[in-house]
């Protein structure tokens, strides 16, 4: 039974639940797994000794704790392991955008085991949490009723009067996205959406999600994914066919990523590009854990193969706009994979079957992209390298790689080469794909096709004599939250010249002052 003192690792969590606590992510990430199978007590130490250091990913902190609630079940320390969970769930519910993680599920399953290890009065509190993060998040009456009557049993039990509860908030206020989607996960076995797929590997399969987010954006991510309808292939083809003649933009996600953590992220993309694209997602059997990093690696050839089918088969729609490609961090090794796959079997000289190609904080080595992008420019309108020196999803890996550079570290190690747009983001603090700037960016790509010299805030940085510069930015106006508005409304609208934007412009900005500071970018964008 593993000797770490409980109450060390609850006091843990209870402190960071505020602002995750950060730690040093150490080489020992990737040998962590297999301590916690052969020496659990080994593990809880070398736990607890990455938790004391610093690191900017909040992320490996959550796993790291993930990893020893699991250890305290294991060591039969159920009880302990319980309240840990349930500070789990109030870490990610408080840090919903650094972590990106539901925390319904963590709930649910904290109080499951107070139940169980009969803590009566921890798993009526934990309910009350959990009820709170339903109503913000816009749960429907059914959930909340439940919730609200295992809370009133709970209190009875305990001779106490069932807590005042909140109203819930009404359906008006939340719209549902729906995200196609294909993957070659696993089922998990559990009806419920949020955990239908797991981390296995499975044949492809088809289906469309529904995403609900609220319908006035704001600064947190309450975003949930409520269904899944799954089919055929042939069904999904016609799901595609039923929105009209509207472009698509599939995404591939990156490594630790959930597959309801993905749809929501496609989700939220799509609806701050303005719904102009329809969502695609491409889920990989990535794990749900950073501490699982070196699987998620070994897990990308196969499913490049079945996005490589995938792509062939959007591609080969007739009469529809050019397929956008959006990848991120580990998801930019499974697209590029897949695409050097479909160039092998293409005719030479053929038009590019792709529009955008974006590889987002690419987590594959620098070198192997340099050598890939002759072969990949020819299928893509444009492809464009977001890097940041910044980026919390690039920790793990620099500490794993050591001076192997990664195709997505920014800063003086951006990666410049021919075919591809190098952007350095490294003045970004917030995830890349959730920065009004970055939306922005890609919003004029996936317009305009427009040059980087044509988009907001970018300038360039020269490299060496043969070498295509590297784009910095320069936020400003350009990550104003109001230009990602403007850039949805005018692409919904379709607006062709600059007559129209300023049109638009005028009606959709009040503040005559951003309406000056917006113009010359959207003139631009808009020159020819």
């Amino acid at each position: 039974m593993p000797h770490i003192a409980p109450l060390l690792i609850a006091a843990a969590l209870l402190l960071g639940a505020a602002a995750p606590p950060s730690a040093q992510v150490a080489d020992s990430f990737a040998t962590l797994p297999y301590l916690a199978e052969t020496d659990p007590d080994a593990a809880l130490d070398e736990i607890l000794q990455l938790t004391a250091r610093h690191d900017p990913d909040p992320r490996a902190i959550y796993d790291l704790y993930r990893m020893a609630a699991s250890l305290l079940i294991e060591g039969g320390q159920v009880e302990a392991a319980a309240q840990a969970i349930a500070k789990l769930a109030a870490l990610a519910a408080q840090n919903r955008d650094n972590l990106g993680l539901d925390p319904l599920p963590v709930y649910a399953e904290a109080v499951a085991l107070m139940r169980d290890t009969g803590q009566v009065s921890a798993a009526r509190d934990t309910l009350v949490s959990m009820y709170e993060e339903q109503r913000i998040s816009g749960d429907g009456p059914e959930a909340l009723t439940r919730t609200a009557r295992d809370i009133a049993d709970l209190a009875r039990a305990l001779g106490e009067a069932p807590p005042a509860l909140s109203e819930p908030r009404g359906p008006k206020n939340f719209q549902t996205v729906s995200v196609l989607y294909a993957t070659d996960r696993a089922p998990s076995g559990e009806a419920a959406a949020p955990l239908y797929y797991s981390a296995g590997g499975a044949a492809l399969a088809f289906g469309v999600a529904g995403v609900s987010l609220p319908v006035r954006p704001g600064t947190a991510d309450y975003s949930k994914l409520r269904d899944l309808r799954t089919g055929t292939q042939a069904a999904w083809l016609a799901d595609l066919d039923a929105t009209g003649k509207r472009g698509v933009l599939l995404y591939v996600h990156g490594a630790a990523t959930p597959f309801e953590q993905a749809a929501r992220r496609a989700a939220l993309i799509a609806r701050s590009l303005g719904g102009v694209e329809v969502p695609i997602l491409y889920s990989w059997p990535a794990s749900a854990s950073t501490l699982d990093y070196m699987a998620d690696s070994a897990a990308t050839r196969r499913s490049a193969r079945h996005l490589a089918g995938v792509l062939e088969a959007l591609a080969a729609r007739e009469g529809q706009p050019r397929p956008h490609l959006l990848a991120r961090g580990m998801g930019a090794q499974v697209l590029t994979d897949a695409l050097e796959l479909i160039a092998a079997r293409r005719s030479p000289g053929a038009p590019p079957p792709f529009g955008q190609v974006i590889l987002a904080g690419p987590d594959m080595d620098a070198d192997l992209l340099r050598d890939l992008l002759p072969v990949l420019r020819p299928m893509a309108q444009r492809i464009t390298l977001y890097a940041s020196e910044m980026d919390a999803q690039m920790a793990l890996p620099r500490r794993l790689y050591g001076p192997a550079l990664r195709a997505g570290w920014g800063g003086e190690a951006t990666l410049g080469a021919a075919g591809a747009d190098s952007i350095d983001l490294s003045p970004l603090q917030a995830d890349m794909l959730a920065a009004p700037a970055v939306l922005s960016d890609i919003a004029m790509l996936l317009w305009k096709d427009a040059a980087p010299a044509r988009r907001c805030g970018l300038r360039p940085d020269a490299g060496g004599a043969s070498d295509p510069p590297v784009w910095r930015l320069a936020e400003g106006i350009c990550s104003d939250p109001a230009l990602t508005g403007l850039l949805a409304r005018l692409r919904r609208d379709n607006v062709q010249t600059r007559d129209q934007a300023q049109a638009v412009l005028s009606a959709t900005v009040t503040d005559p002052g951003l309406r000056d500071r917006l113009l010359p970018v959207l003139l631009r964008l808009l020159r020819r």
